[in-house]
């Protein structure tokens, strides 16, 4: 059994025209259960050298948090961030955990929902994101030793409802190009605050998305930068189609007018 958590960064919901958060990315970190405890472990024991063991309660890493300097990180120093920063992604590339993503970039995104659905008509770039990023997980898990996998979600986002139904179409739905088949059972949700696997999740995935807009010659601060020769590794390590562009990806499997 592969547990799979997923996460996004870039998410502002229906708010299309964000100019701080371009790009929308999601990303699913598959962890097999033989890796489970030793990630876990790690993850404490770094964890314990910043902030102390045991570790307060709750604890919870986010992104935003690191980036502004806020929440747990109030109590590290510039450098002290950093340093936990690297070696929390150095901890997905020393336990080779794939990653796989997929971006959409939200002005395109926008003019692709006024042609093809009408003027004012929008869809929430994470329902958009989740069928095919968890097709490229099942692709991935059929190829595997192990080829099982749970999908495991934070369950403090307000999509619960309308992933619960893109999952329930992905297993079901025999006329879809977009199917899975070695996903098991139901999308599970918990709270992130509680699973070391779904923060890690969250900082790759920001870091992802920064690497993706920088490739695309948004503005990315020197200091995200310093973080790409690790992301190019964990995104070196990802399977799946090379397209990490869902809007290409649409481009390439239909004729869009």
């Amino acid at each position: 059994m592969n547990l799979v958590y997923i996460d996004e960064s870039g998410n502002t919901g229906l708010n299309l025209k964000d100019s701080q958060q371009p790009v929308f990315l999601m990303a699913a970190m598959v962890l097999p259960k033989s890796k489970w405890f030793s990630l876990e472990k790690h993850f404490y024991d770094i964890s314990s050298e910043y902030f102390g063991s045991p570790l307060p309660s709750p604890f919870e890493i986010q992104a935003k948090d690191l980036k502004g300097n806020s929440g747990i990180f109030k109590k590290l120093d510039f450098p002290q961030q950093l340093s936990f920063r690297d070696r929390m992604l150095q901890l997905l590339l020393d336990n080779k955990i794939k990653v796989i993503y997929r971006r959409i970039i939200k002005s395109k995104f926008a003019a692709f929902c006024d042609q093809h659905y009408g003027p004012g008509i929008k869809v929430n770039p994470y329902i958009m994101a989740l069928p095919f990023v968890c097709t490229e997980v099942d692709h991935y898990l059929r190829q595997a030793d192990d080829q099982l996998g749970m999908l495991i979600f934070d369950e403090q986002k307000k999509t619960l409802d309308d992933a619960e139904r893109s999952l329930r179409t992905l297993r079901l739905d025999s006329s879809s190009i977009l199917k899975t088949t070695n996903i098991v059972e139901k999308g599970f949700f918990i709270d992130s605050s509680k699973s070391f696997a779904l923060q890690l999740v969250d900082l790759a995935a920001y870091y992802i998305r920064k690497y993706e807009e920088n490739k695309l010659r948004l503005h990315v601060s020197d200091v995200d930068k310093q973080t790409f020769g690790k992301i190019r590794q964990l995104v070196s390590m990802g399977v799946g189609s090379s397209v990490v562009d869902i809007l290409e990806w649409v481009k390439d499997h239909y004729v869009i007018k």
